[in-house]
């Protein structure tokens, strides 16, 4: 071939690798398209920043148990009155032993024992029997004198005389004994009148310390259903909600209670 054809064959070779490139080319982009996934529409949702306000009633700053800040669930503990409840609780012990102390019976008063005065009657029965006795004799005595003038009878009826005044000796002192033994069931039935007036001294105190007891018991009863009330309430705060603690604020105070 001559050096003028060759050119011209070398000149057609470059532009059919040109078309060929480009047509390469061409093809390959489309492949690449067609490969290519269709576009996704993306759709989100909006959060909700919900909040949501927890008011509690402590008795000091340590019984609340989370911070601001901190993340939470749902049943999470917020706050436990732990120093409160164990406070009650020893309270509670307190009153219980204090009421079963002041329940314990008083001293039960023995009543007066009626007296019958058996032997102070016995002994005044005696001595009216003895002083009756001699009282018969001198009578008797008296019928045996010859003498009813006191004089003759002292001159010829001395040894008589002599027994008789031997008799109204012994009266007397039958008299006198009689008169002990009155005395003695007399000082018997005052005594008893004593011993009822002091019982009846001890049953009113009795009485007025029974009184004060009750009111005692029922005074420490109403502290103890108090205390029973404030155990009731006192309960651990768990958490309703998910979430972080955005704040943690004191709404106010008093000499017990912190909000």
């Amino acid at each position: 071939m001559k050096k003028g054809n060759w050119s011209v064959v070398k000149l057609l070779g470059y532009v059919t690798l040109g078309i060929g490139a480009i047509t390469l080319v061409n093809a390959n982009t489309e492949k690449t398209q067609a490969n290519q996934p269709e576009p996704v529409t993306e759709t989100t949702t909006p959060y909700s920043h919900s909040r949501h306000v927890i008011t509690l009633t402590l008795n000091q700053l340590e019984e609340l148990k989370v911070t601001e800040g901190q993340r939470i669930n749902v049943g999470d503990i917020i706050s436990d009155r732990t120093s409160t409840r164990a406070k009650l609780q020893a309270k509670k012990e307190r009153l219980e032993t204090a009421i079963a102390q002041a329940s314990l019976p008083l001293n039960q008063l023995k009543p007066v024992p009626i007296p019958t005065f058996q032997t102070e009657l016995a002994a005044l029965k005696q001595a009216q029997f003895n002083l009756n006795v001699i009282t018969r004799e001198i009578e008797n005595f008296d019928k045996q004198l010859h003498f009813k003038d006191p004089f003759y009878s002292s001159v010829f009826e001395s040894e008589k005389i002599q027994e008789l005044a031997n008799l109204k000796r012994r009266e007397l002192e039958a008299s006198i004994n009689l008169e002990k033994a009155i005395a003695r069931l007399d000082e018997a039935k005052l005594n008893y009148q004593k011993q009822q007036y002091e019982h009846s001294l001890k049953v009113s105190d009795y009485q007025t310390a029974l009184q004060k007891q009750q009111e005692q018991v029922n005074s420490l009863q109403v502290q103890l259903d108090k205390v029973n009330d404030e155990l009731e309430t006192l309960v651990s705060v768990f958490s309703p909600y998910r979430g972080k603690v955005r704040r943690v604020k004191v709404l106010n105070h008093s000499d017990r209670n912190i909000n």
